[in-house]
C-alpha cells in the first residue's frame, strides 16, 4: 500500500471504512523541553531520575515492611502496605521529575478521560487487545525461555495467599493491581519515555525505556515479560497520546499475574 502509514499505525483501524478508530497523537514538539539541550547531559538527567525513582521505591518498601513486621504485622500485609504508602509518595516525586524534564500540561492531557466513547475504548477497548497481545507474545517468550534456559526460578513469594486474611488480600490488590500500574506507566511512559524521545526520537524511547522497565524487574525471567509489556504500553501511548490505556493494561495484567501466580 501507497499511502505512506505504516503497519502498525493500521492496527486502530476501522475495517469497514478503513478509517482511524481514533487520530495518531500529532508529534510532540521537545524544543522547549529538558534541563539540557547536550544529548550526554540529558541522559545523566534522565538516568540520575531513574536511580532515584529506584532508590526510593525499593529503600522506602523496605523500611515501611520492616518496621511493620517488628510491630506485628504480617509479613504480607506488611508488604502491601509498605508498597502503597510509598507508591502514594513517588507518584508527586514522578511529577516533579516530569515539571523540571518535561512537561506537566502533556501529562494532564495524557490523563485525560474524555468522553464516555472515549473512555471506554481508552480503559477497556485498548486495553483489553494489549493484554490478549501481551499474552500471546509471552507464552512464545516463555516457550522459549524454557528450551534455552530451562524452567524458570521466579520468586512468587509475597507473603500473603489465598489463605491469608481479606484484608491482606485486598491489601495486595491495592498495591499490585492499582498502586504499582499507576506509578510505573506514569514515569515508565510518562517520564522516561518522553525524555527519550525527545534525544533519540519515538521508537528508540518505545524500545529503550521497555528495556529499562524490564532490568528493573531484576529477575531473568521476569526481565522479558517486562519488557515485552514494555514495548506494547510504550507503542500504545506513542500511539494514542495517552496514559490511560497502558495504566488500564497493566492492571488487567498485575491482576491476572496477582491472582494465577502469586496468591
Amino acid at each position: 500500500m501507497g499511502d505512506g502509514v505504516g503497519p502498525l499505525t493500521r492496527a486502530f483501524v476501522n475495517f469497514s471504512n478503513s478509517k482511524p478508530v481514533f487520530p495518531i497523537s500529532p508529534p510532540i514538539d521537545y524544543s522547549s523541553e529538558g534541563l539540557s539541550e547536550k544529548r550526554i547531559l540529558s541522559w545523566a538527567v534522565t538516568l540520575s531520575f531513574l536511580l532515584a525513582y529506584y532508590a526510593v521505591l525499593v529503600v522506602g518498601i523496605i523500611a515501611i515492611t520492616f518496621v511493620l513486621i517488628i510491630i506485628g504485622i504480617g509479613e504480607g500485609a506488611s508488604f502491601s502496605i509498605g508498597s502503597i504508602l510509598v507508591e502514594i509518595l513517588i507518584i508527586p516525586l514522578i511529577l516533579l521529575f516530569i515539571y523540571l524534564d518535561g512537561s506537566i500540561a502533556r501529562t494532564r492531557d495524557m490523563l485525560r478521560v474524555g468522553s464516555p466513547k472515549r473512555a471506554a475504548m481508552m480503559i477497556l477497548g485498548i486495553p483489553i487487545i494489549a493484554l490478549i497481545v501481551d499474552n500471546i507474545l509471552v507464552f512464545i517468550y516463555a516457550v522459549i525461555f524454557v528450551l534455552f534456559f530451562g524452567e524458570p526460578g521466579t520468586n512468587t513469594d509475597l507473603g500473603t495467599t489465598w489463605d491469608s486474611s481479606n484484608i491482606a488480600i485486598f491489601l495486595a490488590f491495592i498495591s499490585i493491581c492499582i498502586m504499582t500500574p499507576i506509578s510505573e506507566e506514569l514515569f515508565f511512559r510518562g517520564y522516561l519515555l518522553d525524555s527519550i524521545s525527545r534525544m533519540h526520537g519515538q521508537w528508540p524511547a518505545i524500545l529503550i525505556s521497555a528495556l529499562i522497565f524490564g532490568l528493573v524487574h531484576l529477575d531473568p525471567f521476569t526481565i522479558g515479560l517486562a519488557t515485552i509489556g514494555g514495548v506494547i504500553y510504550g507503542w500504545i501511548r506513542i500511539r494514542t497520546g495517552s496514559l490511560l490505556p497502558g495504566i488500564a493494561a497493566h492492571a488487567m495484567w498485575n491482576t491476572m499475574a496477582l491472582v494465577v501466580t502469586y496468591l
